[in-house]
C-alpha cells in the first residue's frame, strides 16, 4: 500500500467536498488533528491484512419523531383518540401479550394511574411525553390502552397464574400457622378457586401444578409430631409472648452465674425395647411386619433424668427411674442389680417420675454434684413445681435458682429438648437395632440390660467431642448466643458407615463394628463394648 497515493486521494476528496480556505492562522487543535490523521495513515501503511465489519441493530427512536407530531405536544391523552387502536386480530393479540409479558400489573398500575392524574379542574390530563418522559420504558403511546386492557383483564394469563400461585401459598401459611393440616387436595381446591375469582377458565390445577408449587415453596409431606387443640393455636401469640419474656428473664438471671452453674434437667421416656418404626422391604407388600423380642417391652418404659450445663458438660449421675410390679424391687433383686458409678437408680410402678422421687433425684445427682450455688431449668411439670424443694434449708444450705420453662414452650426453649435427647436417643435405638438385625441371644429389655445400656450411654456422651454439641443445645435453644457449630454428632463420632466394613479392635475378635468409643476412638463390636462393659472412668 502506498501511503502517497492515499494522501492524493484524501486530499482530491476534501477539495471536492469541502471550502478551503489557507489564509487563517494554524490552530494548535488543527495541528493535533493533522498528527491524528498521519498516525493513521502510518498505521495503515504498515498493515498487511485488513478487516471490515458491519453491525445492524435495533433501537428505540427518539420520541419526537416516531410517536408524536408537533401538534401532539398539546394534545392529552384520551383513551377515545383515534390514536389508541384496541381492536386486535388473533396474532396481534397474541404479539401484543408476549410484550406486555415484560410489564408487572404494579408498574401497569402505576403508569394509568399517573396517565389519568387530573388537575385542580377536574378535566385535563398529562400529554404523553409527559408520562414517556417520566416512564421510559414504555415505546409506544398505544401501550397505554393496552395496560388499561389488561389490568381490566386482571393481566395476562402468565400474570394471572403467578398470582394464583402467590394468593395459594399465602392460604397456604395462613393454614399452617393455625396448625391446620393441609394435603395436595386442598392445594388443589385452593388453586381452582382463586382462578375461577379470576376468570382463568383454563387453569385446572393438575397434579404437575401441585407438584411444581410445593417444589417452588419448599413444601413437603411430614409427619405430625405435635397435637394442638384449637384453643392452643389460638393462644399462640400469648406462647411466643412467654417465650420471648423466658429468654429475657434467663439472660438477667444468667448474669450472676458462670456457665458451668447454669444447668437443665428433663425427664425422658424410653420404652424397655426400641424399635424402628421403618424397614425396607418390598414395593407393593400389603403388610409389613417387624419382629421383636417382646411386644409388653415396646408398650412399657422406664425414665431416665439426664443434666447438662451451658458450658458443655454432663453433670452428675444420671437418673435412671424402672418399672417395677409393686413400685419397689425385692431384696433378691437388689442383690442381683448392676450398679455403675454414673447411674442413680430408683424405680416406680409405672416407670415415671413421681414428686417424691424429685426429692431423691436432688438429694443424689444434684446436690452432690454443684459448689454452693446454680441456676436451675427445668419445664413447668407439677411434681417439681414446689418452691420449698429447692430451699436453701432443703438444699443442704446450697443456693439453687430454679427457672421454669413455660408451659407449650419445651420444644423450643428446652435445651435438652431441642437436640441433647434426641441424640441421647438415636445412641440408644442403634444398640436395639444390632441386637435385632445380627439376632443376638440377649434380651435388652431386662433389668441389668437397661441400667447397663443407659451407663454406657452416659458414659460415651461425657466425652469432650460431644461437648460441642451439648453447648449447641443451648444455642438452638436461644439461651447462647455462640454458635459452637461445627461439632461432632452421634452418628458422625461413634457409627460412622465406614465402621461397617471393619472389624473389632480387640485382638483375636474377627466379629463386625459396632461402635466407634468417643473416647478413645477404639472400634468394638456388640459383645466388647456392652457385655464386656467398655466404660471410661
Amino acid at each position: 500500500m502506498n501511503a502517497a497515493n492515499i494522501i492524493d486521494c484524501l486530499s482530491n476528496l476534501l477539495k471536492d467536498n469541502l471550502t478551503l480556505n489557507s489564509t487563517s492562522c494554524v490552530s494548535q487543535k488543527e495541528r493535533e488533528v493533522a498528527q491524528h490523521f498521519c498516525e493513521t495513515i502510518t498505521k495503515l501503511n504498515e498493515c498487511k491484512i485488513f478487516e471490515f465489519e458491519e453491525e445492524t441493530t435495533l433501537d428505540v427512536g427518539e420520541t419526537s419523531n416516531e410517536y408524536e407530531n408537533e401538534d401532539d405536544k398539546n394534545t392529552f391523552y384520551d383513551d377515545n383518540s383515534s390514536g389508541a387502536d384496541d381492536e386486535w386480530d388473533s396474532k396481534d393479540n397474541e404479539r401484543e401479550r408476549h410484550d406486555l409479558s415484560d410489564y408487572s400489573l404494579e408498574y401497569m398500575k402505576e403508569v394509568v394511574a399517573y396517565t389519568d392524574a387530573k388537575d385542580s379542574s377536574g378535566k385535563r390530563r398529562r400529554s404523553w411525553k409527559s408520562v414517556h418522559e417520566k416512564y421510559k420504558r414504555i415505546p409506544a403511546q398505544t401501550y397505554i390502552s393496552r395496560f388499561r386492557k389488561y389490568l381490566e383483564q386482571q393481566g395476562t394469563k402468565r400474570q394471572k397464574i403467578q398470582k394464583v400461585d402467590e394468593m395459594v401459598f399465602q392460604m397456604f401459611v395462613e393454614a399452617r400457622e393455625k396448625n391446620l393440616m393441609v394435603h395436595d387436595v386442598d392445594i388443589q381446591r385452593w388453586g381452582l378457586k382463586v382462578a375461577k375469582d379470576m376468570k382463568l377458565n383454563e387453569f385446572h390445577a393438575s397434579d404437575g401444578w401441585v407438584k411444581n408449587f410445593k417444589g417452588r415453596h419448599g413444601i413437603v409431606s411430614r409427619r405430625v409430631t405435635n397435637i394442638v387443640t384449637k384453643h392452643e393455636s389460638a393462644n399462640l401469640e400469648l406462647i411466643e409472648k412467654s417465650k420471648e419474656n423466658f429468654i429475657k428473664d434467663f439472660y438477667t438471671r444468667s448474669s450472676h452465674f458462670r456457665s458451668s452453674q447454669i444447668l437443665n434437667t428433663d425427664q425422658v421416656g424410653i420404652e424397655k425395647e426400641v424399635h424402628s418404626t421403618r424397614t425396607l422391604s418390598f414395593g407393593g407388600e400389603k403388610k409389613t411386619f417387624g419382629a421383636v423380642a417382646s411386644k409388653h417391652a415396646t408398650t412399657h418404659s422406664y425414665t431416665v433424668q439426664p443434666m447438662i450445663s451451658l458450658d458443655g458438660k454432663q453433670i452428675g449421675p444420671i437418673l435412671l427411674c424402672l418399672q417395677e410390679p409393686k413400685g419397689k424391687m425385692g431384696e433378691i433383686v437388689k442383690q442381683n442389680l448392676f450398679e455403675p458409678s454414673n447411674v442413680v437408680i430408683t424405680c416406680s410402678s409405672s416407670g415415671k417420675l413421681t414428686s417424691s422421687l424429685v426429692t431423691y433425684w436432688r438429694d443424689h445427682c444434684l446436690l452432690p454434684s454443684i459448689e454452693n450455688k446454680c441456676l436451675l431449668l427445668s419445664d413447668s411439670w407439677s411434681g417439681q413445681n414446689d418452691a420449698s424443694l429447692y430451699s436453701k434449708t432443703n438444699c443442704k444450705n446450697k443456693h439453687v435458682t430454679r427457672i421454669q420453662i413455660p408451659q407449650k414452650t419445651t420444644n423450643d426453649l428446652q435445651p435438652l429438648d431441642v437436640y441433647y435427647n434426641r441424640q441421647m436417643k438415636n445412641f440408644i435405638k442403634r444398640i436395639y437395632n444390632r441386637v435385632a438385625l445380627d439376632e443376638i441371644p440377649i434380651h435388652m429389655y431386662e433389668r441389668n440390660n437397661i441400667i447397663k445400656l443407659v451407663s454406657l450411654v452416659h458414659n460415651q456422651l461425657s466425652a469432650p467431642i460431644f461437648r460441642p454439641m451439648i453447648r449447641y443445645s443451648w444455642f438452638a435453644s436461644g439461651l447462647s448466643k455462640i454458635d459452637p457449630s461445627p461439632f461432632s454428632s452421634i452418628n458422625e463420632a461413634c457409627f460412622p458407615p465406614i465402621t461397617s466394613y471393619e472389624k473389632c479392635s480387640v485382638q483375636h475378635c474377627d466379629e463386625g463394628v459396632l461402635i466407634t468409643c468417643a473416647f478413645c476412638s477404639k472400634k468394638f463390636c456388640f459383645y466388647d463394648f456392652f457385655v464386656n462393659y467398655h466404660f471410661h472412668g
